[in-house]
């Protein structure tokens, strides 16, 4: 890899997941619009501003295929994941460790706009952390393992987050190294830390395909889009 300067970005893409949910195979190489769900999200994420790697955290044998669906001249590098999603993450970090900034994206979400990652990146380089996040729409419930109701949430304080989550380098480096929890996201990690992770306004057309109606609420998207 080049050697990074004070202000680059290294994109880490994670497509080293499991399809559990999804009928006929792997949700990633599922065909939407075209070309596979993995495709959309490369192909975004590799045109932001200051972008000076992206890295690719996949199955080997898709290494190559991998690299062929991102059509611009970034660096592109192409790593196994681990066995835990953060040890998939810290894969993609010890392929870029001098990156002074870090997006971390979930493959399963193909509508990522650039927009929204350059939102994230400019929070991060104010406060070290960033995470989309929407409203929850649903009434939500805290309930006990026989599902009893043990109270109600406050929709008001609630956020469904996403992915990307961007980050200080030096910042995940750290969360990476000293937190061994197993965690749902890098802003988990963060949070264990002590330091703080602030929320931007997501993108509700930001959908991780993980069922097939996700995958059908897709297609509707990208088809509104061209209208």
């Amino acid at each position: 890899m080049a050697e990074t300067t004070n202000d680059d970005v290294v994109t880490i893409v994670l497509a080293a997941g499991r399809s559990t949910r999804m009928a006929g195979g792997d949700k990633l190489w599922v065909e939407l619009d075209g070309a596979p769900v993995i495709a959309h999200a490369l192909r975004s994420l590799s045109t932001i501003d200051g972008l000076a790697a992206l890295v690719i955290v996949g199955p080997e044998p898709r290494h190559e295929e991998l690299r062929q669906l991102v059509d611009s001249d970034i660096e592109v590098r192409c790593v196994v994941g681990g066995a835990r999603r953060q040890d998939s993450v810290a894969a993609g970090i010890a392929a870029a460790p001098e990156a002074a900034w870090y997006l971390v994206h979930d493959g399963a979400r193909p509508l990522v706009t650039r927009e929204l990652a350059s939102r994230l990146l400019d929070a991060a380089r104010a406060h070290g952390a960033a995470v989309p996040g929407v409203p929850v729409a649903d009434t939500l419930k805290r309930v006990d393992d026989d599902g009893r109701v043990l109270e109600t949430v406050a929709r008001a304080t609630v956020r469904a987050v996403q992915t990307p989550q961007a980050f200080s380098g030096a910042l995940l480096r750290r969360a990476h190294a000293d937190v061994t929890d197993d965690v749902t996201d890098d802003a988990a990690m963060i949070e264990a830390l002590g330091e703080p992770v602030f929320v931007v306004e997501g993108d509700p057309a930001n959908l991780k395909v993980t069922r097939p109606i996700d995958l059908e609420l897709a297609r509707s998207l990208l088809a509104s889009w061209r209208d």
